[in-house]
């Protein structure tokens, strides 16, 4: 019996991405070829057929994703005894997708009727577990080990955050744990003023409230944090294998900052 999914707002996003990673394995030069997004889609009680337009997106989702998995397997090997930390971690199999060393301890984070529906459809394993709240509440992190280098990584998370609220967070991570890296997705300021037009915020009812301009700016307001990488989803490599209209449009793009940096990933190292 398929699990009904009664999602609404910024979680209801989580379903896109569901989506267009399902949409990715079907292609037939996917960039994650994550078979088990689409044995999920299966698996839920929900109408795909209203995120019909993320199709046209895809291949955000997807570089994104495939950037973060990368940085992830970066890390991971050069310490197998770490702690990943997921925030927002929504469905998004990337504790199952990746081969990790089997010493690293992952935690998945989301609001709670996420982590219930996480836990209907995905298999127990070892060295993972969850963690049912609001990755805004206090309190929380204090039952995460802080003894181990720290990976923590959010995906399509901040943005939907207040800034207050996210710098907020980001205090409370580098003040927890003593050495890692933090990745996660970021949007400009000028992209606040539009996005109200995105099909995706209209249809979910979403909003987005924290954009970064300078990527340096996060090292003044957390103290500690250190920029590694700022990484632009129109430089992926896997925009070869896009439609040539597509690939004329990345790369005029590419040519304007303020379109290039719009959605990009950004590292940091404390």
């Amino acid at each position: 019996m398929a699990e009904p999914v009664r999602l609404t707002g910024a979680q209801e996003t989580l379903l896109a991405t569901l989506y267009a990673k399902a949409l990715d394995n079907r292609s037939p030069r996917p960039v994650l070829g994550d078979a088990s997004a689409e044995e999920l889609m299966r698996r839920i009680d929900y109408d795909f057929t209203k995120m019909k337009f993320i199709g046209r997106d895809r291949r955000t989702v997807t570089f994104r994703a495939k950037k973060l998995d990368e940085w992830t397997l970066r890390f991971v090997k050069r310490d197998p005894e770490a702690t990943v930390l997921h925030l927002g971690c929504g469905l998004d199999g990337r504790a199952y997708r990746l081969d990790l060393p089997t010493s690293v301890q992952w935690v998945d984070v989301d609001q709670p009727d996420v982590i219930e529906l996480r836990r209907k459809l995905f298999p127990e394993r070892k060295n993972y577990r969850t963690i049912a709240t609001s990755v805004t509440e206090e309190g929380w992190l204090e039952h995460i080990p802080a003894d181990r280098p720290t990976l923590i990584v959010a995906e399509g998370l901040t943005p939907y955050l207040q800034e207050v609220d996210g710098l907020a967070l980001l205090r409370r991570l580098r003040e927890r744990f003593s050495r890692g890296e933090m990745m996660f997705d970021a949007v400009l300021p000028w992209t606040l003023h539009i996005a109200k037009y995105s099909r995706l915020i209209r249809t979910t009812g979403a909003t987005f409230g924290w954009a970064v301009g300078d990527p340096r700016s996060l090292e003044h307001a957390v103290p500690g944090l250190r920029l590694i990488e700022e990484w632009s989803l129109l430089d992926s490599p896997y925009r070869a294998n896009v439609r040539a209209i597509d690939r004329y449009v990345a790369a005029m793009m590419r040519s304007v900052k303020a379109l290039r940096y719009a959605h990009r990933l950004l590292r940091y190292r404390f």
